[in-house]
């Protein structure tokens, strides 16, 4: 059965591994996927992959979807850290038992949240990430994808784990 799934855009300096190989992977599934995006611009990633994003994110209405995937990339903590729209929408798809799935520096989003506390995540381990994690009361694995079942939040350490990233949002929703 197909799922709708959003994925959240930064418009620049996104990851692209971490964006193209999910979106692909769910894309080749059979899910319904729309990009929202900040603007209505092509956004460009890290590596020059160009995406036109098909929504606004302001426009997202969580309940339209089944989960909500967020890329992380150089640009996320201009974007995504403290960004309280952000974490209300992460918030709303948690409450409504949606999945949530974050890569990379994109993991520090469920963290400030709310939604780690005293849960096994991950998240590109810089000091800062860690740091950041510690604050918010998640804990830090050094695993590469982190699945949390009961909880339905998917988190991976960066690019290198993309392809199992997106292989378990896939197994998830299916």
């Amino acid at each position: 059965m197909s799922k709708r799934v959003l994925f959240i855009l930064m418009p620049y300096d996104f990851q692209d591994h971490e964006f193209n190989e999910p979106y692909t992977i769910l894309k080749d599934s059979g899910h319904a996927v729309d990009v929202a995006g900040w603007n209505k611009d092509v956004a460009v990633g890290s590596f020059g992959l160009e995406h036109t994003p098909n929504l606004l994110f302001e426009d997202v209405v969580h309940d339209s979807y089944d989960a909500v995937v967020i890329p992380g990339g150089s640009a996320s903590t201009e974007f995504l850290w403290g960004n309280d729209a952000l974490h209300t929408l992460v918030r709303n798809f948690h409450m409504s038992g949606k999945l949530v799935a974050t890569i990379c520096y994109a993991c520090a989003v469920p963290a400030q949240a709310g939604i780690l506390k005293n849960k096994k995540a991950t998240i590109y381990p810089t000091a800062e990430a860690k740091k950041l994690f510690e604050e918010h009361g998640a804990i830090f694995v050094k695993d590469g994808c982190v699945v949390l079942q009961d909880e339905k939040i998917i988190t991976a350490q960066g690019p290198t784990f993309a392809r199992i990233f997106g292989r378990k949002i896939a197994e998830f929703l299916s």
